[in-house]
């Protein structure tokens, strides 16, 4: 409750991100490498809320390694992550400090948060957990850091200037120190299960006939289990409703987001006036628009009524 009541007035405080990328926009953090290297930094974060003086400082300058060398593997993965950390890292960090009865019972919390994060079949929208976790360590480094933050800051930075530490020198063998052998071996055999699951997908949502929805509106859905295609975009599993000048859509069984913001919905498609609908998915279209063949055979889409 807390999480969103914060978004209510983060524009007040100057925390709004207006223009940034889409959530989808971090589909690199549930690749093998993106994968392996958040585990390690949120691994290295939960030591360093649970130790103090120089034994903190290591284990920040490790999370800041694992860190870097993830960003560095992926072009524009630090601009994507740290808007994400803004966003809802903050967001979440004042729902978890707000709620706690004391440092102690927060600091609790956010270690739950950080090992449970690395039970979630995919890591989209991961920014919650990282944020509260650099939150809290802030707290104990710089008091007045809820002052300074602004919507162009990055957490990890903020942190490691307070603390006065850099990122050590090897990650990989910093690695070892969090179980990064087993790790890399645990995420490339999830790797070879997943390709099987995204080849599904591809057929279903990308390959065969689809409905095309257009970009824009607002609407309810959560990234719970949401699982990118290279190249197309992600698929959101759990309830989505959305709304816009071209209609409504719910669905119950999966839509694929593309990059550019349009909802492809999955064949066969069943018209009936104003009222789309197919296996897991109903479209109402508004007046003004109409449903039109797509740019491939079987395929339809949704545009402006050009009469």
């Amino acid at each position: 409750m807390l999480h969103e009541l914060f978004h209510r007035i983060q524009g007040d405080l100057g925390l709004n991100i207006v223009g940034g990328p889409a959530r989808a926009g971090n589909e690199h953090l549930d690749t093998l490498e993106g994968r392996i290297w958040l585990r390690l930094e949120w691994r290295a974060l939960a030591r360093a809320l649970t130790q103090s003086g120089e034994n903190r400082k290591r284990a920040v300058s490790d999370a800041a390694a694992f860190r870097l060398m993830r960003r560095s593997q992926f072009a524009s993965a630090a601009e994507n992550e740290r808007i994400e950390e803004i966003r809802e890292g903050l967001a979440q960090y004042t729902g978890t400090v707000a709620t706690a009865a004391s440092h102690s019972e927060a600091v609790a919390s956010a270690l739950e948060q950080l090992a449970a994060a690395e039970q979630h079949e995919t890591f989209l929208q991961q920014a919650y957990t990282t944020g509260v976790a650099y939150g809290i360590l802030l707290d104990d480094a710089s008091a007045d850091w809820r002052r300074r933050v602004r919507r162009d800051s990055d957490l990890g930075q903020m942190l490691m200037a307070a603390l006065d530490v850099r990122p050590v020198a090897d990650a990989v063998e910093a690695s070892a120190r969090y179980g990064g052998t087993e790790l890399r071996a645990a995420e490339q055999a999830r790797a070879e299960r997943r390709r099987a699951v995204v080849r599904e997908l591809q057929n279903r949502f990308v390959d065969g006939p689809v409905l095309l929805v257009p970009s824009g509106g607002g609407g309810t859905f959560n990234a719970v289990g949401a699982t990118p295609i290279p190249g197309a975009g992600t698929v959101y599993f759990s309830q989505y409703r959305q709304k816009g000048e071209w209609g409504t859509l719910e669905a119950t069984n999966g839509v694929l987001i593309s990059d550019d913001g349009r909802r492809w919905l999955p064949g066969p498609v069943r018209i009936e006036g104003a009222n789309i609908t197919g296996e897991g998915w109903t479209v109402t279209v508004a007046p003004g628009w109409t449903v039109r063949p797509g740019p491939r055979p079987g395929d339809y889409q949704i545009i402006r009524d050009p009469r």
